[in-house]
């Protein structure tokens, strides 16, 4: 008999496949912690324990009070956190701990790997509605240097006649008026009335204007800045690998990619994640950016990407991704939490779908039956 603890799809799955192989599985409740009172006899009987909930503290907590109630109990334990794990794998001896993240990570990088060596397939050409989109100028600064030249070059026609000056030193003169610099040489002391009004607008309008365009130029410097301090760049390289969601599979793949030295451009919505910084350190392209939005895979450069990794948390999500891609012919791995999405986009060929709780399950239960054969009868 095994023990299992925790909830939700992966302490299902686990569920699911012991009895599968014929293994008697009971459910611990542990709202409350292990009552040694409670436990014990259960436990004695058990062959092993499996901690598979999602929390990592109380994970460790369970561990600890299994080891102190029965010392020889084979454990294999569900650990988010590195530091964590390699604590309690030194300090507990007959401890195995396993993660979702480190169990499903090879499996998505084997499948990228093998796209990688693979003869690259012709791609569809691209339609024209999703033509690469050139520069977009600014309409309002557009529209403000076209109301500043407007002012100019009339104004200049007029202060030539009123001032009997040719027309490039009037123009002179209005520049100097607007850029509000006003050398002084040239004057409107003994201008008729009238000349002077106008020459007052002028410098008023050109004030206006020129805080206009000085807002703008800020405001399009610090976009810019800001667009590279998120990676907000366009990826010029070919053959790379976009990788969509940074969570702790992402980074794992990431890492296990980058030991074949290709390039990799990684897509994270939320730069509060904590493994952005990892990314960055390590060299990766990171962009801070919706990855479904067809915007932003332009940027990572999908069409000249050798393959495209959707690993987010969210079926929904992947899938719009695996479609931008699959529309440019740029082959996919996908994260897909759902068996029936899994098989249907196996079967159709539109992705190699994995399930990482899949993959996790079949790996506690080959650690909890290998566990079990340890203690002596």
């Amino acid at each position: 008999m095994i023990l299992l603890t925790g909830c939700g799809a992966l302490a299902d799955a686990i569920e699911a496949r012991l009895i599968a192989a014929g293994v008697v599985v009971e459910r611990l409740d542990t709202g409350t912690g292990l009552k040694p009172e409670l436990a014990a006899s259960r436990l004695e009987r058990a062959q092993a324990l499996i901690i598979a909930a999602d929390d990592d503290a109380g994970n460790v907590d369970l561990a600890l009070q299994a080891r102190q109630i029965h010392p020889t109990l084979p454990l294999v334990v569900r650990l988010f956190d590195t530091t964590l794990a390699a604590y309690l794998a030194e300090s507990l001896p007959g401890v195995s701990i396993l993660s979702m993240s480190q169990v499903a990570a090879p499996v998505f990088a084997a499948a990228a790997r093998r796209i990688l060596v693979a003869p690259p397939a012709p791609r569809p050409p691209r339609p024209r509605t999703a033509r690469r989109r050139g520069f977009r100028p600014d309409r309002v600064m557009v529209g403000a240097l076209a109301s500043l030249f407007l002012l100019v070059f009339p104004s200049a026609l007029y202060f030539s006649h009123a001032l009997g000056l040719r027309y490039l030193d009037a123009l002179y003169f209005v520049w100097t008026t607007v850029m509000t610099v006003g050398y002084g040489d040239i004057s409107l002391k003994d201008a008729p009335d009238a000349t002077k009004l106008l020459g007052m607008l002028l410098m008023l309008a050109g004030a206006g204007f020129i805080a206009i365009l000085f807002a703008l130029l800020s405001d399009w410097v610090l976009s810019r800045r800001l667009d590279f301090r998120s990676g907000r760049v366009r990826e010029r390289g070919k053959g790379h690998v976009v990788i969509a969601g940074a969570g702790n599979v992402g980074l794992r793949i990431a890492e296990l990619l980058a030991e074949t030295g290709r390039r990799l451009v990684v897509i994270e919505p939320h730069g509060g994640s904590r493994n952005v910084a990892a990314l960055k350190i390590a060299g990766h392209h990171l962009i801070l950016a919706d990855a479904t939005d067809d915007a932003t895979l332009e940027l990572a450069g999908i069409d000249g990407a050798a393959a495209v990794v959707a690993v987010t948390d969210l079926d929904a999500v992947n899938l719009q991704i695996a479609l931008h891609a699959r529309a440019r012919g740029v082959p996919v791995i996908m994260r897909v939490v759902s068996p029936e999405l899994s098989a249907h986009l196996n079967q159709r060929g539109d992705a190699v779908a994995f399930s990482p709780i899949a993959a996790a399950a079949d790996a506690f239960v080959r650690a909890a039956l290998a566990d079990r054969r340890l203690p002596a009868e």
